[in-house]
């Protein structure tokens, strides 16, 4: 019963209160407000910003689902070798996940201003020469690349507990009829693999649809909208214009969006995880 309250209290009430809240001109701050039908959502539908921000939001989202599943699943190959050293170096890749976006996000702001802007002038990078996150171009790039940073651990320990649960004696088996490592791995321990890609990839996705903490501290969605992500938008709406209602059904639309695209990847890779079987 605790737990049910909980959970009723910080999801479900939340979560009903949203869709109400997104058909009314709340302003976030007075308890009085209208209810104005649809006109949050057809706002939101002819709102040229709204479709930048989405985007801009699927750029970054495809960037780390692809890098830190790749990332994550090399650190997982690499540490499931018998090392000494292989719980010290799981324990040091795990951390950054266990620490705050927004912490992550203001000290990575400050490499990205002064140590790295200095590394690439004396390389004479003219990437790295100057603030990434100043730049248009590279600065959702540079956000993607802090949350790989940040997660690939967390992914890392997913696949780590996959490839422990890969018989030992299929790989022995392989090795005594002659196949090779890069072989092995192809043939055997990327398809029994395949819960673990399925998992990593709809959590990976999830989050960068609604990633927030991070992006918010090292551009706030700058310069421009270049880092104008869906959830720095609905902050953007809610709290700098006092436009709560609508920022709701911004919400509400990511809510659907989060929905509709995981069941479409778990029913796609899970065809594939039967294919694989």
């Amino acid at each position: 019963m605790p737990a049910l309250a909980l959970y009723l209290t910080f999801v479900i009430i939340p979560l009903i209160s949203a869709f109400v809240y997104s058909f009314t001109n709340w302003n976030g701050l007075n308890p009085s407000f209208d209810v104005i039908g649809l006109r949050n959502y057809v706002d939101l539908v002819r709102d040229p910003n709204v479709l930048r921000t989405v985007g801009t939001t699927f750029k970054y989202t495809i960037t780390i689902t692809v890098m830190c599943n790749l990332v994550a699943l090399l650190l997982a190959l690499s540490l499931n070798m018998k090392l000494k050293t292989r719980n010290i170096m799981r324990s040091i890749y795990f951390l950054p996940s266990v620490l705050s976006g927004l912490i992550v996000g203001y000290v990575w702001s400050f490499v990205f201003t002064d140590p790295l802007m200095n590394f690439g002038k004396l390389i004479g990078s003219p990437v790295l020469g100057r603030n990434i996150l100043s730049s248009r171009e590279w600065s959702i790039f540079a956000a993607a690349g802090v949350t790989v940073w940040r997660s690939a651990g967390w992914y890392m320990m997913v696949y780590i507990a996959g490839l422990q649960g890969i018989p030992s004696e299929l790989m022995e088996a392989a090795a005594i009829d002659g196949a090779s490592p890069a072989q092995r791995t192809r043939h055997i321990t990327l398809p029994l693999l395949a819960p673990s890609f399925t998992i990593n990839i709809i959590l990976a996705f999830e989050r960068g649809l609604k990633d927030f903490d991070s992006i918010f501290a090292l551009t706030a969605g700058g310069p421009g909208d270049a880092t104008l992500t869906i959830a720095i938008n609905i902050y953007r709406q809610s709290f700098f214009f006092s436009r709560a209602g609508y920022g709701t059904a911004i919400g509400v639309m990511l809510f659907l969006l989060i929905v509709v695209l995981s069941l479409t990847q778990l029913v796609f890779l899970r065809k594939g995880e039967n294919r694989v079987n």
